[in-house]
């Protein structure tokens, strides 16, 4: 992961939560800048424009949303990670409607900021503007797309699956941002068998790639393709993702209710409250996406 000399703005009341952000993301490369109030905070934004913005956001009195819409209007492309209450995940999708690309929760811990900015890092290659061709011939599209495990090349591949979907869904971005989750965890924790706790070590020690790079070398994996069937017509998209890993037991999932902190499972969170219907399939390794427009949804 890159990191050298990137911008990054902190607004936080709280010193703990600056100091964190202060001292681990200096001693990795990051210039940082601290505001302690929002008024400072959104004056340094404009000033700065920072590559990423971590502003502290209280669920309970909603505090921050004003700040982040702020923020997200004044720069649409701003990278915001909100930081606030541990298992608050309707007012972490309330930040994330907001604008905020991200959520972690407090007392927030370097590695998930970290792990954070690299799936920042990710999604941002997701929604580069792009020619768009005229869509209004398109009446329904099928496609099967099989790929490897390179996640630099996944932002080309989520181009290519959500090409004509604009026929059926208007917030394009949010989209690239839910369906790209899925698959980066097919890829990452299907088919090469990524642990968040061993990913989580491995961006603390910032040797993510290198894991990366082991397990692509590794004969056990090399050969592990994703394959992401498109279906579209008029009025619904769906997507189904199959990877080659061992699976999961997602049905622990439907019994106990999806209780992953934000730093790993907001992903997951972010699919299930934008697409119409999730479910998986097997012993795992499928998912279904089912994605209604808007006025067709019951």
């Amino acid at each position: 992961m890159r990191m050298s000399k990137q911008t990054v703005l902190a607004i936080a009341e709280d010193e703990p939560t600056r100091e964190t952000i202060r001292n681990g993301l200096s001693s990795r490369g990051f210039s940082v800048h601290l505001a302690a109030t929002p008024v400072e905070g959104l004056t340094s934004f404009l000033e700065i424009k920072p590559d990423y913005v971590i502003l502290s956001v209280t669920g309970e009195s909603g505090a921050g949303l004003s700040e982040l819409t702020d923020i997200c209007e004044a720069d649409p492309q701003a990278r915001v990670i909100a930081v606030g209450g541990r298992g608050e995940d309707s007012f972490a999708l309330d930040c994330i409607r907001h604008g905020a690309s991200d959520y972690l929760g407090k007392p927030l811990v370097l590695k998930d900021l970290l792990h954070a900015i690299e799936r920042m890092g990710s999604r941002s290659r997701l929604i580069r503007k792009s020619l768009e061709p005229d869509r209004d011939c398109v009446v329904s599209e099928r496609k099967v797309l099989k790929f490897g495990n390179d996640i630099d090349s996944l932002p080309y591949i989520i181009n290519q699956a959500v090409a004509n979907a604009q026929v059926v869904c208007p917030d394009i971005p949010m989209l690239k941002m839910a369906l790209g989750e899925v698959v980066l965890n097919a890829i990452e924790h299907g088919n090469l068998g990524i642990g968040m706790k061993e990913k989580s070590a491995a961006m603390e020690k910032d040797r993510y790639r290198d894991l990366l790079k082991k397990r692509l070398e590794d004969p056990r994996f090399a050969s592990r393709t994703v394959t992401l069937q498109v279906s579209m017509t008029r009025d619904e998209l769906r997507f189904v993702v199959t990877d080659c890993g061992n699976g999961f037991d997602y049905r622990a999932i439907a019994r106990n209710g999806l209780k992953a902190p934000a730093s790993s499972g907001m992903g997951l969170i972010v699919a299930r409250s934008f697409f119409t219907r999730l479910s998986f399939r097997g012993r795992g390794n499928q998912v279904v996406l089912v994605y209604r427009r808007p006025s067709e949804r019951v």
